[in-house]
């Protein structure tokens, strides 16, 4: 529980993806940015199964309208998945000329639990369309708040691309 308060984002982490340890300790660091990235990519992989299996569940005069939009949709989200299954790391080895700091890594972490907040807002959208799809009414402008939301988590995944920049691009620490 949060007890009264609001939760830091590596309390969120913690409770969100299951085997989680934090990213603080040195020699866990690849290990938890690819289990959140495997997380992340699996719930994009999820609403991808509700998008499919909307555009399956299309009929009626609607679903000519909507195959394109769906069409669109499921390749955008392949994109995403696949853009953060293969991101960057968050990590330097211990070798490296150029070190990347503790508060540095504290901000690409936060930046990343913010991803997973957008994922959820996401479902909403697409559980939405999938109940349209179900309804029958409503498809085309559920799927077009789908897309939107979907072009805004790729806009602020390609954020993180620039910050990892930023991040291999610091002064060496010797």
């Amino acid at each position: 529980m949060s007890e009264g308060r609001d939760l830091n984002f590596l309390e969120k982490a913690i409770r969100i993806i299951p085997g989680y340890k934090g990213y603080k300790a040195k020699e866990e660091r690849r290990d938890n940015d690819a289990l959140f990235r495997s997380m992340l990519a699996a719930k994009l992989e999820g609403l991808l199964a509700i998008a499919v299996d909307g555009l399956a569940g299309l009929k009626g005069p609607e679903a000519l309208d909507a195959a394109s939009g769906f069409g669109r949709l499921t390749k955008k989200l392949e994109l995403a998945a696949d853009k953060v299954r293969f991101a960057a790391r968050g990590y330097r080895g211990w070798f490296d000329m150029h070190k990347v700091k503790e508060d540095e890594l504290d901000k690409l972490y936060e930046f990343d639990c913010s991803l997973t907040e957008d994922v959820e807002k996401m479902q909403v959208d697409f559980e939405a369309l999938g109940s349209a799809v179900v309804g029958g009414t409503g498809v085309t402008e559920t799927l077009e708040v789908a897309i939107a939301g979907l072009d805004d988590f790729v806009h602020r995944l390609e954020g993180r691309s620039a910050l990892m920049v930023d991040l291999q691009n610091n002064t060496p620490i010797d």
